[in-house]
């Protein structure tokens, strides 16, 4: 920017230049040659263009003399011009001008568009999950237009033919090309704006393609290039709390209707930041102690799920459906509008007009006006089914954001040991371990029951005095040590989270796990990118990395809040009474054979199935009543917490409350 100021005012010195020249030169030929204004002026403009027509000519000495300091002079001048000029042309400045105003005329005419401000890791994970997304999609839209071309040349031609290979490269590009085209302004890489004081960041987030506003996230004058006084939703995720409370404090007086999602490192400002006009906060240690919590403990629920809500380039997508006040569904039930049938469509829940959520609703449930149907659908669907929902008129701007439930950022059980001493460690079998003394970790355990199956391996001393005193077992050492693990029966276990800090020693943890138990499913905190494959190669099942999961759940928050609330909601909710489980369908299931509907879950548990995994590994969601429970099949079930135990008992058989091993998920 200095460059391009400095070479600009060059640009002005020799414009200005120029003009006292050619003045100097009027003047002098009508001084020294006796010639009218407009000879003079053409004499000056010839000379100094050295053209040199001859028609008029300075006839004196002095005349001639001046002429000759005048077209050096002037020759000087335009060197100079010249020179800066092409600096000018060719500078880097004048590009990244240029391409700010293209970008800023783009921000311009967008509506309801997503802001992303931050910088940092977190940031970065959001926009490359983004990018990945896009990718993604577009690879499965290519393969489904060229797959057919392709199978037809190579039919007609054969495999080997040159001049095939060479007009498969061009149907190939031309497909890529007619992808890029029809989906344009289609996807959510292009309704959103990152804003970051970064000038790196924003070359590389440019670089693919995205629009970047540079500039302080917490200054009004940014915000608004970046079009928040008509935008859908912003997400602030910046290194410091006290400056993503400004920038929400920002935005939120800029516009009171804009949905604000933001992320915070320390809790005690998380508060302040609500009250400051966030609709929702983003704990990131919190968010990867929840999905390493769901893979760990719930795998089934843990995989449907990311299925539909954290694959974004994935063929089926969870969305929210609006029904507004003239939506040509109100007044009809779910089984007059065959959802299934017609757009392969399956209703998880609905959101009431009062904030309220009613999971698998009855395909009797007559439907009204301000509330949200939460579906599963193909992605090209969806689309479609928004349309539909609005009788073909165009979904009119969010007049305000609705109320969130409140739900609080986490959940501590009592400190209070059971009534009875729990079982030794030396008695259990398939049951959860749990390695670490970190951020992550805490907050893991903040979240479980001490009375349930779990080992705690932590080698903080204090700590572990603190989990004995609350009812936890726990054995006190390093978990990469072979004689700590064997001392937390993990040859037994059907689990172990691995959340160690340092990462040789998470990296060792894994492999003496694996070496010590092959059905033992493995899960891992990764604290970078380099580590997640590390831990995928020494053996563990699923590896989450905390921003990673962050940015997936960021995303979810800002871009479809219902849906992301509807997940608090049901998947383990102490607040509400509410969890989402797993059952497995063994060889002694007494339900093998049996319709979902004979099984009577809604009126003997209040429970409803909102999935199943069939033995191949593919999921059916929302299964119909007539479904017959297969072996091998795992249901998804949101049920209360009063009935999730004794449900399990039940569809286990009462022989055995879990199965032989959780690595198939």
């Amino acid at each position: 920017m200095d460059s391009l100021k400095t070479t600009q005012r060059q640009i002005r010195t020799a414009l200005a230049a120029i003009a006292l020249v050619i003045v100097v030169g009027v003047i002098g030929y009508m001084v020294i040659e006796r010639m009218t204004f407009m000879d003079a002026l053409w004499e000056t403009v010839v000379t100094l263009a050295t053209v040199g027509y001859g028609d008029i000519v300075p006839r004196t000495t002095p005349g001639r003399i001046f002429t000759i300091f005048l077209i050096i002079s002037g020759l000087s001048v335009f060197a100079f011009g010249l020179q800066a000029s092409a600096t000018l042309i060719v500078s880097p400045a004048l590009r990244e001008a240029r391409q700010r105003r293209r970008i800023q005329r783009a921000v311009d005419r967008l509506q309801h568009h997503y802001i992303i401000c931050g910088v940092g890791e977190l940031v970065d994970k959001t926009v490359a999950y983004l990018l990945e997304g896009a990718r993604q999609r577009q690879a499965a839209q290519l393969a489904l237009l060229y797959a057919p071309v392709d199978k037809l040349l190579a039919r007609v031609f054969g495999t080997r033919d040159r001049e095939t290979h060479v007009l498969r490269r061009w149907l190939w590009a031309g497909a890529h090309l007619w992808v890029r085209q029809r989906h344009r302004g289609e996807t959510l890489l292009d309704v959103v704006v990152v804003v970051t004081p970064n000038r790196a960041f924003a070359d590389h987030v440019r670089d693919n393609g995205l629009l970047v506003i540079e500039g302080d996230p917490s200054s009004d004058e940014t915000l608004r290039r970046a079009g928040l006084e008509h935008a859908q939703s912003v997400m602030v995720m910046l290194d410091s709390d006290t400056e993503t409370l400004l920038a929400v404090l920002t935005a939120r007086a800029l516009n009171p209707q804009v949905d604000i999602t933001a992320a915070a490192l320390e809790e005690m400002l998380i508060p302040k930041m609500l009250r400051a006009g966030a609709n929702s906060i983003i704990a990131p240690y919190d968010i990867a102690a929840q999905f390493l919590n769901s893979a760990t403990l719930r795998p089934a629920v843990n995989a449907f799920f990311n299925q539909i809500l954290f694959s974004p380039g994935g063929n089926m997508q969870t969305t929210a459906l609006p029904l507004w006040d003239d939506s040509p569904w109100i007044g009809q039930t779910l089984d007059r509008l065959n959802l299934p049938e017609q757009y392969e469509t399956s209703v998880l829940g609905i959101r009431l007009e009062s904030g309220a959520y009613e999971h698998t609703p009855d395909i009797n449930r007559r439907l009204q006006a301000f509330e949200t149907l939460i579906v599963v659908a193909p992605a090209g669907q969806i689309p479609v089914l928004h349309t539909a929902c609005r009788g073909g008129q165009p979904a009119p701007p969010r007049a305000a954001n609705w109320q969130r439930l409140p739900q609080p950022l986490t959940h501590h059980y009592e400190a209070h040991p059971a009534p009875e001493a729990p079982a030794p460690i030396e008695a259990l079998s398939r049951h959860f371990i749990i390695c670490g003394s970190g951020r992550i970790t805490r907050s893991v355990i903040s979240k479980l029951n001490p009375q349930r199956p779990f080992v705690i391996i932590s080698d903080d001393a204090a700590y572990a005095d603190e989990l004995r005193e609350r009812g936890f077992r726990v054995v006190s050492g390093s978990p990469a040590h072979e004689t700590t693990l064997r001392q937390a029966g993990v040859e037994r276990a059907l689990a172990i989270m691995v959340t160690v800090d340092d990462p040789a020693a998470s990296v060792l943890t894994v492999l003496n796990c694996r070496s010590l138990s092959k059905r033992l499913l493995i899960t891992a905190a990764a604290p970078n990118d380099e580590m997640l494959t590390k831990l995928h190669r020494a053996g563990a099942d699923r590896v989450v990395g905390s921003f990673q999961a962050a940015a997936a759940y960021v995303l979810l928050a800002a871009t479809r809040p219902a849906v992301s609330d509807f997940l608090q909601h049901i998947m383990f909710n102490p607040y509400v009474g509410l969890e989402t489980t797993e059952l497995y369908m063994q060889d002694n299931s007494p339900w093998l054979g049996h319709t979902l509907d004979s099984l009577r879950l809604r009126d003997r548990y209040h429970a409803g199935v909102i999935g199943l995994r069939l033995e191949d590994g593919q999921y059916l969601y929302a299964p119909p009543g007539d479904h017959v429970v297969g072996h091998n099949e795992v249901l998804i079930v949101i049920t209360p917490m009063e009935h999730a135990d004794e449900l399990r008992e039940t569809a286990h058989g009462s022989v055995t409350r879990r199965p032989d091993t959780l690595r198939l998920f």
